[in-house]
């Protein structure tokens, strides 16, 4: 609705920004912290979907999921090594608009997904392994949120650490769509389909009077709890 709940500061919708889409998805709430209310049935609900999608079942794998997103290279390991292969394969003498066809005829795969890998590619050689840093990021950010819930960390120890990502999120993008494009991108790359649901949702989510979006891209994020 339009009432906009006055204990989500700025600072704190705009971390709830970077994940927003996946939020909306879960028909969640993306003006509150972590999606939703922390109570013993969100708890509950909580630990049992991070056990399921990401085997985190205790504060060690949380803190060594956050570390693996950000500091070990998360997906962009295996992206760059999916591009080299290509790349080692006979993909950089071909020009960018026969290396759908390329891959589609060298390597066993779809129309659709031969498609995405191409214009993946094309985002390899642009912006090499950093290409999908927004999907990382943005996921570690959502983690957090979820820890909260689940109890993992307490709302200040998920908060101040999502302030930290949130800064350095600032600097390595320079608008909502452009990190959104790379979150896109590595979510095509992650889930092997297209991201276009993902987008239109983005798009819905801009359009609301209560959007993470409407805030400054370069906003001073400052501790409001």
């Amino acid at each position: 609705g339009n009432v906009v709940d006055k204990t989500t500061s700025d600072t704190v919708l705009w971390i709830n920004g970077t994940y927003a889409v996946l939020t909306k998805l879960n028909s969640w709430d993306y003006t509150e912290f972590g999606g939703m209310k922390a109570n013993s049935m969100n708890k509950e609900i909580m630990q049992n979907t991070l056990n399921e999608w990401w085997g985190i079942t205790d504060r060690d794998s949380a803190d060594e999921m956050i570390t693996w997103l950000l500091d070990e290279g998360g997906h962009r390991v295996g992206f760059g090594e999916d591009m080299r292969y290509l790349e080692d394969n006979g993909m950089k003498d071909v020009p960018e608009d026969q290396r759908e066809q390329f891959i589609f005829d060298n390597f066993e795969m779809e129309e659709e997904q031969a498609k995405m890998y191409a214009a993946l590619y094309t985002l390899y050689l642009e912006k090499g392994e950093d290409a999908i840093l927004g999907w990382d990021y943005c996921r570690a950010m959502n983690l957090l949120g979820d820890y909260y819930i689940a109890g993992y960390y307490s709302k200040e120890e998920a908060l101040d650490k999502s302030l930290d990502i949130g800064k350095e999120i600032q600097t390595e993008f320079d608008s909502w769509d452009s990190m959104m494009d790379s979150y896109l991108a590595g979510y095509e790359y992650w889930a092997e389909e297209s991201s276009d649901e993902r987008r239109s949702v983005y798009e819905e989510i801009k359009a609301a009077e209560d959007s993470p979006y409407n805030l400054d891209w370069n906003l001073e994020l400052e501790k409001t709890w």
